[in-house]
Formats: C-alpha cells, structure tokens, sequence
C-alpha cells in the first residue's frame, strides 16, 4: 500500500491511515494504484499543521484532537472556556469584562485563559 495507507496489499485494498482522507484504487498501469491519501487539515477550533502531525486547541479553547478513520477523519473536544470567576462574557474567546467593584484583564492562552479579576482597593 502506498504512503498514508494500510492494508496487506493494493489488490486486496488498502485503507487511508487515522487524518488523512482519500482512497486507493486497484490499476493495471504502474505504479498499479490511483488516488492517494491526503493530510487532513486542523478543525476549526485548533491549530497546527494537520492532524495527522498535531493539533491543539486555539487560545481560549481547551480539549484535544485525535486522528480517526471516519470522516472528517478526527475527533476534537475543543471548546471555548467559560469566562472565570468575577468576570462576565459569553466565554474567553468572544472576552470577559471584571464586574464592577474588580479589576482585571482576561485574555485567551493557551488551554484557557491568563490574567484574572480581583477585587479593587478602596480609594484612600
């Protein structure tokens, strides 16, 4: 079978490897086999090359991404993290603001957030 597949042999058929995306075919022209098995690209949520190489969740978002053989060929969790404590927003990513009386800033990182909310000083 060639790059990116499995199988015992192409007469017998070979099956596209976790990401990647394609199909190999029989032929009886060399190199005896058409199509290929193409890398699949990261999902929304996530960054990096492609999945088979990895991918991780963008900033703000946390759970993982797995390779599969089922289209779309990964599985992800990537989901955007709830704003934290003292702060209100839909989630990190869409931005938190600190609730009156606190002071902060929330920003998107890598696996959640950085920065937090704390409660202000009163004015002298």
């Amino acid at each position: 079978c060639p790059s990116h597949s499995t199988g015992k042999d192409v007469a017998t058929g070979c099956s596209c490897d976790a990401g990647y995306s394609g199909s190999i075919t029989a032929s009886s022209k060399s190199p005896f086999y058409t199509g290929s098995c193409d890398a699949v690209a990261c999902p929304k949520n996530a960054k990096g090359v492609d999945v088979p190489s990895g991918c991780t969740c963008k900033d703000g978002f946390i759970g993982s991404v797995t390779a599969s053989t089922a289209a779309p060929f990964y599985t992800t969790s990537c989901t955007a993290v709830e704003c934290p404590a003292h702060s209100t927003g839909a989630d990190v990513v869409q931005g938190c603001t600190c609730q009156a009386g606190f002071t902060g800033v929330i920003a998107p990182a890598a696996q959640g957030y950085s920065g937090k909310c704390t409660a202000a000083e009163c004015p002298d």
